[in-house]
């Protein structure tokens, strides 16, 4: 049997390292995909996430984190508003396309500095 029949093979090797800036974006993804996972399904008033949390007078609120931090997605904001639970699960999918299109790379790499800043006291 000839393995050239039954996968598409290739002459490639993996890359020895890879980039900061895609690590960061990879990890950021992982942890939206888990946020993701504690929405529930249809309309609910409780969400089981870290992020997520529902303010006394109905709205819904997601501040991103990397790590522990709260991501700083414009100065001085570091939250997003949302209408219901839906909408939070619609603005989570959002935020994941602008990490894998790379748009958060900065801001991403300002949350890693200020982490990194922290070890070295």
């Amino acid at each position: 049997m000839a393995l050239e029949k039954q996968f598409k093979l290739e002459a490639a090797e993996k890359p020895k390292a890879s980039q900061p800036s895609s690590q960061r974006r990879q990890k950021f993804i992982t942890a939206i995909d888990k946020q993701l996972a504690g929405m529930p399904d249809g309309d609910a008033s409780t969400i089981k996430s870290t992020w997520v949390w529902k303010s006394d007078q109905g709205d819904w609120f997601i501040s991103p984190r990397y790590g522990k931090a709260p991501l700083e997605l414009a100065p001085g904001l570091n939250a997003i508003k949302c209408t219901d639970a839906k909408d939070v699960a619609e603005n989570l999918q959002k935020l994941k396309t602008l990490a894998s299109e790379g748009k958060l790379d900065d801001v991403l790499e300002g949350a890693a500095s200020a982490i990194r800043s922290r070890f070295g006291k």
